[in-house]
C-alpha cells in the first residue's frame, strides 16, 4: 500500500510541476517576454537564475510589486533599479498566488528544460540516423491508401499504353489504306 502511495503521490507531482511550468510558461509570454529573456538582456535582466539566486518567495514579491521591495530597502531590488537606469517594471498585482507560483516554475525550471529539450533532440538525431538506416534495410508494407494509388496509376499506365497501341494500329491501317488508293489510281 506503501509503493501504490508513493507511486500515485509520484505521478501527481510529476504533473504538477509539468502543468505549473507550461502555465507559468504561458503567463511569462504574456507578461514578460516583452522585456525579458531568460538567458540575455533586453529591456530588462535576463532572468534564468533569479529564482536560484534570490529565492521563489523574493521572485515573486518582485514580481507582484518590486516598487515595495525597494521602499522596503532590499538591496538587490535597488540594485536592479539602479543597473537598469531607474527604469520602473510595472507590478503584476493582479497575477494570483498560483500564477505567480506557476510563473516562478517556469522561470527556476527553464534553464534545466532547456537542458532537458538538447538532449531529447540530440537523442532523437541519433535515433533518426539509425531508424533511417535500419528503414532503409527493411521493406514497409504499403498502407491501403498508397495500395489503391498505386493500382489506379497502374491501370492508368496500361490503359495509356494500350491506347497508344490503338491509335498506332489505327495509323498503320490508316496509312496501308492510304497507300492501296493510291496504286489503283
Amino acid at each position: 500500500m506503501k509503493k501504490l502511495l508513493t507511486i500515485v503521490f509520484t505521478t501527481f507531482s510529476v504533473a504538477t510541476i509539468a502543468q505549473d511550468y507550461a502555465a507559468g510558461e504561458k503567463i511569462f509570454k504574456g507578461n514578460c517576454a516583452s522585456c525579458h529573456k531568460m538567458d540575455a538582456k533586453l529591456i530588462g535582466p535576463p532572468l534564468e537564475n533569479v529564482v536560484a539566486d534570490q529565492g521563489e518567495e523574493w521572485t515573486k514579491k518582485w514580481i507582484y510589486n518590486n516598487q515595495a521591495l525597494r521602499d522596503a530597502g532590499d538591496s538587490h531590488a535597488i540594485a536592479i533599479f539602479e543597473e537598469y537606469n531607474k527604469m520602473v517594471m510595472p507590478s503584476y498585482s493582479y497575477l494570483t498566488d498560483d500564477e505567480l507560483t506557476n510563473l516562478t516554475a517556469f522561470i527556476g525550471g527553464w534553464k534545466e528544460k532547456q537542458v532537458e529539450l538538447a538532449q531529447v533532440s540530440t537523442d532523437d538525431k541519433k535515433g533518426t540516423n539509425a531508424t533511417s538506416i535500419a528503414a532503409l534495410k527493411e521493406p514497409k508494407e504499403l498502407s491501403a491508401v498508397s495500395k489503391v494509388i498505386l493500382s489506379t496509376l497502374v491501370f492508368a499506365v496500361i490503359m495509356i499504353a494500350l491506347t497508344i497501341l490503338t491509335l498506332y494500329r489505327a495509323f498503320i491501317t490508316m496509312v496501308q489504306v492510304n497507300k492501296e488508293l493510291h496504286q489503283k489510281q
